[in-house]
């Protein structure tokens, strides 16, 4: 057991997040890189661009409430050990952890994408593969294990539920006037699989004799290969998965729409920008023929080993009764973003301090976090962000990075957010003890040329400073 959770140790310190959306914080204010459209459809890079298949944005999360250094490890002395450790008591250990914990796996992988300019409107299309997947788990399962003792855990609160689904969209950026650009991105999507439990009771029973386990609960699962038809009513087996190409070509109607609104307005000659968007508003509707429900229950008794004949003293018992397809589908909506950021540049935009409030809403909750950066503009090809994420527990020390390299041909992009500085020993490897998320990105493409305006734009501030260098020389 304590070989499991050093991996998870391991796990942990590598790719914890706590929040379930691929966006990079610590982008929001960088000019020259396209991934910003995402959060803020009004935020148009300096450059158009074409985005390497698949690598041209590929984003990772492992969202997580409860999977953190902090609460895996404790520190002893000079020593960090493990929650297993006989120095931490259980409820040390179960203090750390909230009423229901969350884990999940969140891919956004960038299919292609093109961004180009006319005059001063910009426009970008493209195609994203989007999913992401969690697990509700119950504290009780944590104290099981901590405490190996007797007794009755509830697990109730436990569940899965996964989204897949493809995403195209068409945005723009469109300047009203010389201080207000306002954008719009429109993105109809294509659901791909989309699984969901619900869990009626899940109860753990250990005794000192036997240990039982009782599991009683509800599936649902949709995606293009399953053929309601071909369910039986009371009899599971997978004969609903169709094989069938045909079909499954003909299936690829689970679709929704979403949006992007967003808007920025800049003042006192451009140094103070202010900025606003919300991302993904929208759902996808899940059709009833390719519908799959269930209801499951499970039974599980064990009473050990009995080592003279190697027999073990183990009963189940398992039912799954698979429902006939509801008439009609449903709809379920994706997760939406609000983002709000306030920026201030100096010394000829070569500087400048961020401030972003992102605010994630789930079904039936939200999360709100608030990140400082500071965002150093070399030249017109060069930049970089460092910053740190103030709320949702985040503590000192746990910055972000970011990188962007956007030359007149290629635009190589490398970015982290959640990255904890303050390091502890375990087993005499170095530890961030403070971490309590990460979220990366990574994107290769290629650049087009700058916009006619943003050319003219330069070389009239150029000129300016050029005269004004002369007339100080001539006072002098």
């Amino acid at each position: 057991m304590k070989k499991i959770l050093h991996i998870l140790v391991l796990v942990a310190t590598m790719f914890i997040a706590e929040h379930a959306t691929a966006q990079l914080r610590t982008s929001y204010f960088m000019e020259g890189t396209y991934f910003r459209t995402d959060m803020n459809p009004a935020l148009a890079p300096t450059r158009g661009y074409i985005s390497l298949p698949f690598i041209g944005g590929l984003g990772l999360n492992v969202p997580n409430n409860f999977l953190s250094v902090d609460n895996l490890v404790y520190k002893r002395g000079d020593e960090l050990v493990t929650a297993l450790h006989g120095s931490v008591s259980s409820d040390e250990f179960m203090k750390r952890l909230p009423n229901v914990c969350r884990l999940g796996i969140n891919l956004d992988s960038q299919i292609m994408g093109v961004g180009f300019y006319t005059g001063r409107l910009f426009w970008n299309f493209g195609a994203k593969m989007r999913s992401a997947t969690d697990f509700t788990l119950s504290r009780d399962i944590f104290k099981a294990i901590k405490t190996l003792g007797n007794g009755v855990y509830d697990l109730g609160k436990s569940g899965f539920s996964s989204n897949t689904y493809l995403e195209v969209y068409l945005g723009t950026a469109v300047p009203i006037g010389k201080h207000v650009t306002v954008g719009l991105r429109i993105k109809p999507l294509v659901g791909l699989l989309n699984i969901h439990t619900d869990i009626e009771k899940m109860q753990l029973t250990i005794g000192e004799e036997r240990i039982s386990a009782l599991f009683k609960g509800r599936l649902r699962a949709n995606a293009f290969v399953i053929d309601s038809s071909k369910i039986a009513p009371g009899e599971f087996d997978m004969s609903f998965i169709s094989a069938d190409m045909g079909y499954m070509m003909n299936n690829f109607k689970n679709v929704g729409i979403a949006f992007d609104l967003g808007a920025e307005g800049r003042f006192f000659d451009d140094h103070l920008k202010v900025s606003a968007a919300v991302a993904d508003l929208g759902f996808i509707k899940w059709r009833a023929n390719t519908n799959y429900e269930a209801e499951a229950s499970a039974a599980l008794e064990f009473g050990g080993v009995n080592f003279s004949t190697g027999e073990a003293d183990l009963t189940t018992e398992f039912e799954m009764n698979p429902a006939v397809a509801t008439s009609k589908g449903y709809a379920m909506m994706i997760n939406t973003s609000l983002n709000v950021g306030v920026e201030y540049n100096f010394l000829r935009n070569h500087f400048a301090v961020g401030l972003l409030s992102h605010t994630e809403f789930y079904n039936t909750s939200a999360s709100t976090e608030l990140t400082a950066s500071f965002n150093i503009r070399a030249t017109n090809w060069l930049s970089a962000t460092v910053s740190h994420t103030f709320l949702n527990k985040a503590k000192l020390g746990v910055m972000g990075f970011a990188l962007n390299i956007h030359p007149p041909v290629i635009n190589i992009f490398l970015g982290v957010d959640y990255v904890g500085l303050k390091m502890g020993k375990y087993n005499q490897l170095p530890v961030p003890i403070s971490q309590k998320s990460l979220n990366a990105y990574v994107g290769v493409g290629f650049n087009l040329g700058r916009p006619k305006y943003l050319r003219q734009q330069s070389r009239l501030e150029r000129q300016e400073r050029k005269e004004a260098r002369a007339a100080k020389r001539a006072e002098a």
